[in-house]
């Protein structure tokens, strides 16, 4: 009898050590974006994933809750939330310098951050983070950068 209730008591601890695990696992799931810099390795534009143009810069940090980074030409900055895999993004404001340099700097730029108010969900796997909208890719990035 007193082997059947360690038994049970063992089960039940361990019942309880997997309850917790899983609540880590889904509360540190959309931690995986913060405190990073991430820049951009691809935009997906009408439908085509495309490499920023050389010599421009687009990155992103994502830190409490605070997004920001630079779109090529300006600085932005803007809120987000996360919940599970899901992200809201928004609204995000820039500062309103020109470039002319490289040409089509600032179509890129309101490119870029037209998608990221788009997106709704992200992924990340290893140093690469995902943006996504309804599960269709938006923005790839890398970890690293200056954001």
């Amino acid at each position: 009898m007193h082997q059947d209730n360690t038994l049970k008591i063992a089960l039940l601890l361990l019942a309880g050590l997997g309850f917790v695990a899983i609540i880590v696992v889904a509360l540190t799931a959309s931690a995986d974006i913060e405190g990073e810099s991430w820049t951009v390795e691809e935009l997906v534009i009408e439908g085509a994933a495309t490499a920023p143009l050389p010599g421009t810069d687009l990155n992103a940090s994502f830190d409490g809750g605070e997004l920001s980074g630079v779109a090529g030409c300006n600085s932005f900055f803007g809120g987000y939330e996360t919940d599970g895999d899901s992200i809201v993004i928004g609204p995000v404001a820039s500062t309103m310098a020109f470039c002319s340099e490289p040409a089509g700097i600032m179509e890129q730029e309101a490119a870029y951050l037209g998608l990221l108010g788009q997106a709704n969900g992200f992924a990340r796997d290893g140093d690469s983070l995902t943006l996504s909208s309804d599960g269709n890719a938006l923005i790839r990035y890398v970890a690293g950068g200056s954001g």
